[in-house]
């Protein structure tokens, strides 16, 4: 299988340089055991710089021989608005929580779009059937939905390095860039988060944002099924415990040691960026100093700091300001023979960064907010004596309870961590660490990715079964295949007529009653409508036709043309009282909402509530009714924005067997909701069953909405009035 990996900027520079740290040092190790099963990798990415037209062809053959690596081409305006302004100045400090940083431009979501398309058109020239196409991260937010266009089948991943926001943050994107950042990432199979929290901030916002609600992380959205799961980050263990233990690591961290006169080393490795709390990290340092006198020449802090968008103007001023607080804390505590900052502004290759985790006693991971973070986890694997200090707001917080949490903001709670990592008895560090460790071995970055890419094809193959299920309401594998007479049943709600705000306002078209006054009159044709909606609705809505009525999910039955309604079952409704009053609680509680009664059951309908506050309602609904249901006389039911509780014996199962006239009949049965499975489950082998919408269902086929219905029953008439 080839792995088409897909990311903003490609392994290498422009030039071919490596380029260190990120996303081509996280998945080397995967991408070389990938290679050694015999598959092939393609990395596509923009190569960081405009390259002229004319040399573009050279340059592509050049890369792809030499670095397996596509470039896209992006012009320099292009770009910078893309990369500079899109990414960096609205999805970066909104998604990390500095929505004051934010600029909100439709000039920059433009191009936005137009990057992700020109992406897409790179794949779209090499990608063959059977590929893995991998996307990474926010810059590509788009690229999932626009290659599900043009290849329905295609195996997609999607993971997101940085956190994803709470709703209340994400909703400050204008309507139309959260919509269509939503929607295009509906377009992979499997969307990755470092975290349950992203996750469920994910779900939520596609909830309040769309409507589109989940069934345990799984998503229906036009035709297509989409897992959501976190998958924590891992790192190569092996790499690094391996040179950790090895006898060059020991010579360079013994000679750290020595350089820093065996002071106790607090180490800070950071990138550049605003995000990463670096000028709030050193004043807790500071703070520590002051508050801890006994420490002075004792300890020093090692800040290492990576240059990153040196270019920006902003960095040049955070990096001016991280200088100055540099120079003055070693101004002020300084010695002649005492530096308490040993600062490094530059990137420190593997062989260099190990030697100094490996020295480390009190390892820094403060950011503001962060996705994961790696460090934490090299750190850990490279030692075994130190201790780590990290951030609550980082991803790994969330797999490493045993380190020293912070609160960044929390300057205090900062210099009390840091003496108390420095403090920290050995037994108890070692402790924590080893429980720590073992839990990373069990999560590398090989397991991160197999992960990923075995759900990917679970989730696929999940969406081939629920493709093959649609079908054209014009296909001949829905027509009938014998001469016996035929048996329709309809549902009503989202099957025959689309949902509506209100109950009173789904009503058929003219054309589609003079459809099924058609149909009723073709010779040995009979139709049956069987709803949960009550008898004097559907008597009001097809009066005069001769159709067999069925409401209230099978109470009640009326023979086509019949004046009187039979009941097909026996009731008390001893329970009836008493759960109308909790669904009233409920409407009360939740605006928007009401309470619809019928004779033998009882309907909450939350379609027009808040969407979060609706849906958790439900669940707790839910949750209440069905302690007290046991051997209560009726049952509860989920539907779609309803809950029903009714009484037993009734459903549409049961209904459809007793008014069928003969199983001999050719059977045709139309639903939407969950009601229907067992209308079904119930009717002979031989019935063509046609599920109405995007859940699972042991229908045998699937429309796409009520409009493949009506297109149906037109097709149907055509045919059955030409072979008569």
């Amino acid at each position: 299988m080839r792995l088409i990996l897909v990311s903003n900027r490609l392994p290498v520079q422009w030039d071919g340089t490596p380029n260190v740290g990120g996303l081509a040092t996280g998945l080397s190790s995967f991408l070389s055991h990938w290679k050694s099963q015999g598959h092939e990798v393609i990395w596509v990415g923009w190569p960081g710089k405009s390259i002229p037209e004319k040399e573009q062809n050279l340059y592509a053959k050049k890369m792809l021989q030499e670095h397996g690596t596509i470039p896209v081409f992006l012009k320099q305006k292009l770009a910078d608005s893309f990369y500079n302004g899109f990414c960096n100045k609205t999805i970066w400090p909104l998604f990390h929580y500095f929505t004051a940083n934010c600029e909100y431009s439709d000039i920059t979501f433009d191009s936005y779009e137009e990057a992700n398309e020109e992406f897409a058109k790179t794949i779209r020239s090499i990608y063959q059937p059977g590929d893995w196409v991998w996307v990474h991260d926010y810059h590509l937010f788009l690229l999932p939905g626009i290659l599900r266009n043009e290849f329905p089948n295609i195996l997609l991943s999607f993971f997101l390095h940085i956190p994803f926001p709470t709703f209340e943050i994400f909703r400050l994107l204008p309507e139309r860039f959260r919509t269509k950042i939503l929607k295009g990432l509906l377009g992979a199979d499997l969307i990755g988060f470092h975290t349950q929290s992203y996750t469920q901030y994910f779900l939520r916002s596609l909830l309040r944002c769309l409507g589109i609600e989940n069934e345990r992380g799984i998503i229906y959205f036009q035709n297509h099924l989409t897992k959501t799961a976190a998958f924590p980050m891992g790192i190569n263990v092996e790499q690094f415990s391996k040179y950790a233990n090895s006898i060059e690591c020991d010579t360079i961290a013994n000679q750290i040691n020595t350089n820093h006169k065996n002071l106790k080393q607090i180490l800070s490795v950071d990138r550049l960026d605003y995000t990463k709390g670096v000028l709030q990290r050193l004043n807790a340092f500071e703070l520590f100093l002051k508050q801890n006198p006994n420490w002075i020449k004792r300890c020093k802090l090692v800040l290492v700091l990576v240059p990153s968008r040196t270019d920006v103007s902003s960095y040049q001023s955070m990096k001016r300001a991280i200088d100055e607080k540099v120079g003055a804390i070693n101004g002020s505590f300084g010695t002649l023979d005492w530096t308490p900052i040993l600062y490094q502004y530059k990137g420190f290759p593997f062989e260099e960064l190990v030697p100094l985790y490996k020295n480390t006693h009190v390892m820094l991971v403060t950011p503001f907010r962060d996705g994961m973070n790696l460090v934490a986890k090299e750190f850990l694997v490279s030692q075994r004596n130190g201790m780590l200090v990290l951030s609550e707001m980082a991803g790994a917080s969330a797999e490493l309870p045993e380190a020293i949490l912070v609160n960044p903001n929390d300057l205090s709670g900062m210099a009390n961590a840091i003496r108390d990592a420095i403090e920290m008895d050995e037994t108890e560090i070692l402790t924590r660490n080893q429980m720590m460790i073992s839990r990373l071995k069990e999560n590398s970055v090989m397991d991160w990715a197999n992960k990923i890419y075995l759900e990917t094809e679970e989730t696929a193959k999940r969406n081939q079964n629920f493709q093959t299920k649609s079908i054209s309401p014009n296909s001949e594998l829905l027509l009938p295949k014998t001469k016996q007479p035929i048996f329709i049943l309809f549902d009503y709600d989202g099957t025959l007529v689309p949902f509506q705000s209100l109950p009173h306002l789904a009503v058929p078209s003219k054309d589609l009653i003079t459809s099924i006054t058609k149909l009723s009159q073709i010779a040995n044709v009979s139709i049956a409508i069987i709803s949960g909606r009550d008898r004097k609705f559907l008597e009001s809505i097809f009066t005069g036709l001769p159709l067999h009525l069925v409401a209230e999910h099978g109470a009640w039955h009326k023979a086509p043309l019949e004046p009187e309604w039979t009941s097909l079952f026996h009731s008390h409704l001893d329970w009836k009282k008493e759960i109308k009053t909790h669904l009233d609680e409920f409407t009360k509680r939740v605006p928007g909402s009401f309470t619809e009664e019928k004779e033998y059951s009882l309907v909450w309908h939350f379609r027009n509530a808040d969407p979060d506050i609706g849906l958790n309602a439900a669940r707790e609904m839910l949750d209440e009714l069905s302690q007290i249901s046991s051997n209560s006389g009726f049952f509860i039911q989920r539907g779609n924005k309803i809950i029903e509780v009714r009484e037993y014996g009734t459903g549409k199962g049961k209904a459809a067997m007793k008014i069928l006239p003969n199983k001999e009949w050719e059977t045709f049965a139309f639903g939407d909701d969950t009601t229907d499975e067992d209308m079904y489950r119930e009717l002979p082998e031989t019935a063509i069953t046609v599920k109405i919408g995007k859940s699972e269902t042991i229908a045998k086929y699937r429309f796409q909405n009520t409009d493949d219905v009506h297109l149906w029953i037109q097709n149907l008439i055509n045919y059955l009035t030409k072979v008569s």
